[in-house]
């Protein structure tokens, strides 16, 4: 006995197979829940988000060192660590070292840590004043030499209302 003709080129034995493989796509296996499309991050405790915006900053920090040596170094500056060393020197440092360190800093504050609803306001006050002291700063950096107003004070004001010492600065 041959296939019988029924005037449609597919078999319903395909269409069903079809029909199972599309619910299954649309639908899911039937088993598992689908998943929400976002993660619930949990916020940080004062103190958790305290030690860790610590821990970052320092990082960073001590990424900091590490990279002005390597650009004395590379530049045939004389070691800051070693003390006075010319105005010029100390600008190109931190537009060229320091300022790329704090954007890093910032990327990975606002990526990395939840701060508590209370705290949010006060977290993104803090990002912004970084923001800030970075804009001043590529403007005009010879407030590190000459006395000017401190463009990161704010910044660090809020660091500190945060409970950290370690942020707040270039």
């Amino acid at each position: 006995m041959g296939h019988r003709r029924t005037g449609h080129p597919v078999g319903w034995t395909t269409v069903l197979i079809a029909m199972a493989v599309l619910f299954l796509a649309i639908g899911g296996c039937g088993g598992e829940e689908a998943a929400p499309a976002e993660e619930a991050v949990p916020r940080l405790t004062k103190a958790q988000l305290a030690e860790r915006m610590g821990n970052i900053c320092q990082e960073h920090t001590d990424t900091q060192v590490v990279d002005i040596e390597r650009f004395e170094k590379r530049h045939g500056l004389p070691p800051s660590s070693q003390g006075a060393v010319p105005a010029a020197q100390q600008e190109r440092e931190l537009v060229e070292v320091m300022l790329p360190i704090v954007e890093d800093t910032i990327h990975d504050l606002d990526e990395k840590l939840h701060p508590s609803e209370q705290q949010v306001a006060t977290f993104k006050a803090f990002l912004r004043a970084l923001e800030h002291g970075i804009a001043y700063s590529r403007k005009d950096p010879s407030w590190l030499v000459s006395g000017k107003t401190e463009p990161f004070s704010e910044a660090r004001a809020l660091a500190w209302k945060l409970g950290t010492a370690y942020c707040g600065q270039a």
